[in-house]
């Protein structure tokens, strides 16, 4: 080696130290442009290296190596500093990759770039290697141009407004002026011979190299890999034996009296066995520095995600999370926010618990989309230099200030933000091992918190109701029995509410308007209750309250205020008066009115069952007299149908309407007996003919408020007179309403004047969405009103009408219980019935 030929060696030495380090880093996109870089530059310095010494195989093979090592560079450099700024223009970059590998191509066969040099041996052994350019070779000058003009516009765009990435982008920036003034000074006669251009170049692969570092894309220790260990015991071999080759040699040869090869033989030992024990000793030192501290670190979060793989309570999770961060880092305050079902970040545990916990972070906060959008811890003073920072409250960076939060670590799950680890000032300073070790914990920690508010919300969901977003009837018995063994020194309340005639609700206005009421007044007890209780959905229409620390009068009083609620919910809508509900709620509490969680239920049941008897509409505290009114019914012999209760009211009811309109009494009872006769032979149960019966004699009772002049008219009825009519069915079920426990006959009363095809009123509903009920009161209102005499008509013949009743099936009548009850008329398995009207001319 001659001249400064050693320059060389050191740079591509210094390429490949770095090359080999990296090969053993964790790979990233701008990890693997760094090393595309290094190869060009390991390319482009290797082989003018082997040309100018005339390794083999030839001058000009090493040419071209170095020339593709020229080529590589610009296009190596253009991709890392894209990746470096997380700018990803693939296209772009392929393009320019094809153009610099079809000019290498191009110019290995024509040499129109770079000519093959030109080798001239000077006197005294002295070599010389002369180009001789052409003008292709601007055309590269040029292409180079462009993309340094790209590099400086997107420079200039990342780097306005935000001194995060100018501090970042700085050691870059010194290496390309570095690389600049090294190729201007190595033109001038006074730096001739001396290759400043080559160190220039590996001044900026180093800057390049430290620029990484800075953004803590590797760890230091990846320097010490036994590559590296072996390129560094080499290159200090090389330089200690340099000089000394030959007169250790010579001194073998003289002293030991052996020939030149055994002394060659020898030395090269030497050598060999220098290069080990280098290596040896650089490996253990570089283990004790740095291994063992790995090691420590693997150990501490292989034992945090033995423990959090064993729980899915978050906040143990939490717990041992911050636990690690403060024994491995040494760190006295560190806060975590998670991201709860709204999007926003809420502080959710802090390494002391006297902390206080109110601080929120919204999802559209800066910092939060800062860390959302980038990858890997953030220091505050690197945070603050962000537009980013500037943008935050002046509140929320004095909070900040007084925690002394000095670095941001997020945790990610993929792309999805789970959480944010705030930590207070370290006393050495974070390094890129502790960046490690935080982003390593928080990954491990972030698939857990996100399994453990599955989990919950697992949990939660099947202990809510899917509707309302109460509770359900499972969370209630689980909490009642909770509270109450907590209750053992002070009172628990009880609230049951019943919605009254919500069946009837959902009748005239459908599923969807019902559903809509429960969210109603789902919300209205939500917020009376507040922080003071807890809120369930027991079933369809029934709902509780439970009142930890609760009086029964003051229980009485929150029930009396969502009843009131609830009374005024639909006032403003201009819809039927049944559009507004009411409320049967049961009040009671303990430990005064029961003595177990099981009474506690069964005493406020026993509440709701005498709102009901007393009218709905009510709220009423559990008393003893309460307890003796449901023994009294429960003590009743057999089977006791409602209507008996009210069979007197009922039946001053239909007689005031015979005062009014002599058919309807009489109409009444015949339409009571054709349907329980056709629901027995249709097959329905004793229950179900009950009330097919009840409602029969209940159908028409809202005839009492029609006008006599209109129920007597002895011709058709115009169009008005027929509305007033209509609104008999409506009338029916305002008065069925007051008559508690007898709800259940709604349904067929409301629909008794359906059509089977949709035409009827008061809702239109058609074939089997009618209930099967209203569909039977359907044929035996209109067989007993067409054999029937009326102001308007005269009877018709039995034949005649049950000819029209077979003519309309599938029209107005359900065809199949229309034919069943022809069928029945014919055999003779259902009497005929006349009214007193027409047993009176019979007579």
């Amino acid at each position: 080696m001659v001249n400064y030929s050693w320059v060389s060696v050191i740079a591509l030495f210094g390429y490949l130290f770095l090359f080999l380090a990296f090969a053993s880093a964790r790979k990233s996109r701008v990890i693997n442009a760094f090393m595309l870089l290094l190869l060009s530059l390991i390319l482009y310095t290797g082989g003018s290296f082997m040309m100018r010494i005339r390794f083999w195989p030839s001058v000009i093979f090493w040419h071209h190596v170095s020339v593709a090592g020229i080529l590589l560079l610009p296009c190596s450099f253009y991709r890392f500093f894209l990746d470096f700024l997380e700018v990803h223009r693939k296209k772009e970059t392929v393009f320019w990759f094809l153009f610099f590998a079809v000019s290498f191509i191009v110019n290995v066969f024509t040499g129109v770039f770079v000519p093959e040099p030109q080798v001239v041996e000077e006197a005294g052994g002295a070599v010389r290697f002369l180009y001789h350019y052409s003008w292709p070779v601007y055309i590269l000058f040029a292409v180079c141009l462009i993309m340094l003009v790209q590099v400086i516009r997107l420079f200039l765009k990342f780097c306005r407004g935000d001194a995060l990435i100018l501090r970042q982008l700085r050691p870059i920036v010194i290496g390309i002026a570095a690389v600049t003034v090294g190729t201007v000074i190595s033109t001038l006669s006074i730096f001739a011979g001396l290759p400043m251009d080559v160190l220039s170049v590996l001044v900026f692969a180093y800057l390049l190299f430290y620029a990484l570092y800075r953004k803590r894309l590797f760890k230091l220790t990846l320097l010490a890999s036994p590559a590296n260990c072996y390129v560094v015991a080499v290159l200090v071999s090389m330089l200690f034996f340099y000089n000394l080759i030959t007169p250790i040699r010579s001194w073998i040869e003289r002293t030991l009296r052996l020939g030149e090869t055994f002394a060659i033989l020898i030395v090269a030992m030497m050598i060999v066995v220098m290069i080990y024990l280098l290596y040896i000793i650089m490996k253990k030192f570089l283990d004790n520095l740095f291994v063992k501290e790995e090691q420590i670190q693997a150990e501490t979060i292989k034992e945090f995600s033995y423990a959090v793989s064993k729980t899915l309570d978050k906040n143990t999770i939490l717990s041992d999370l911050i636990e690690v961060i403060c024994s491995t880092l040494h760190v006295d305050h560190v806060y975590v926010c998670i991201c709860d079902e709204n999007g926003n970040y809420v502080m959710e545990r802090t390494a002391s618990p006297l902390e206080n916990k109110s601080f929120v972070m919204k999802a559209d906060h800066p910092l939060v989309i800062y860390l959302r959008d980038h990858d890997g811890c953030l220091l505050m003073e690197d945070y603050k230099r962000t537009s980013s920072y500037l943008s935050m409250w002046e509140t929320e960076k004095k909070q900040l200030d007084d925690w002394k939060i000095e670095c941001f670590a997020p945790m990610k799950d993929s792309s999805e933000l789970v959480g944010i680890v705030m930590l207070a000032e370290k006393r050495k300073g974070y390094s890129f091992d502790d960046y490690s070790l935080l982003m390593s914990v928080n990954s491990v920690c972030s698939m857990a918190v996100k399994n453990s508010k599955m989990y919950e919300l697992a949990y939660n969901e099947a202990r809510k109701d899917e509707l309302t977003g109460l509770f359900n009837r499972k969370r209630f018995y689980e909490l009642i029995n909770e509270q109450f063994e907590r209750a053992s020194d002070c009172s628990l309340a009880l609230v049951m509410i019943s919605v009254d005639d919500f069946k009837l609700y959902n009748q005239l206005y459908g599923a969807s308007e019902g559903d809509i009421a429960l969210q109603k007044i789902a919300s209205i007890i939500r917020a009376t209750t507040g922080d003071h209780g807890y809120a369930f959905r027991m079933t369809g229409k029934e709902f509780a309250i439970l009142l930890p620390s609760y009086d029964i009068y003051s229980a009485k009083l929150l029930a009396e205020s969502v009843a009131e609620q609830v009374r005024r919910m639909n006032v403003n809508n201009d819809l039927y008066s049944l559009k507004v509900l009411t409320l049967s709620c049961g009040v009671c509490a303990s430990p005064y009115l029961a003595s177990s969680a099981e009474e506690l239920i069964t005493n406020t049941d026993l509440a709701v069952y005498s709102a009901k008897r007393a009218g709905k509409n009510t709220v009423v505290m559990y008393s003893e007299d309460v307890g003796k009114e449901y023994d009294s019914q429960e003590t009743a012999q057999g089977r006791v149908s409602y209507y008996d209760t009210y069979a007197s009211t009922i039946y001053a009811l239909t007689a005031a309407i015979d005062t009014k309109d002599h058919y309807t009494f009489n109409h009444s009872q015949n339409v009571a007996y054709y349907a329980s006769e056709l629901a027995r032979a249709y097959g329905m149960n004793e229950e179900c003919i009950d009330t097919i019966r009840e409602a029969g004699l209940l159908h028409d009772i809202g005839k009492i408020g029609i006008r006599e002049d209109i129920l007597n008219k002895p011709g058709r009825l115009n169009f008005d007179e027929y509305e007033i009519m209509k609104a008999h069915v409506e009338n029916s079920i305002g008065i069925i309403r007051h008559l508690p426990s007898l709800d259940y006959v709604i349904p067929a009363v409301l629909s008794h004047h359906e059509r089977y095809d949709g035409n009827g009123y008061p809702r239109g509903i058609a074939g089997e969405d009618i209930p099967i009920m209203g569909r039977i009161l359907c044929i035996v209102d209109s067989f007993d009103a067409m054999i029937s005499r009326r102001s308007y008509k005269s009877p018709m013949p039995v034949d005649r009408a049950l000819n029209v009743l077979y003519e309309e099936r599938g029209r107005q009548f359900d065809p199949k219980l229309a034919e069943l009850f022809i069928q029945l008329v014919k055999e003779q398995n259902i009497e005929l019935r006349k009214s007193k009207t027409d047993q009176g001319e019979q007579a």
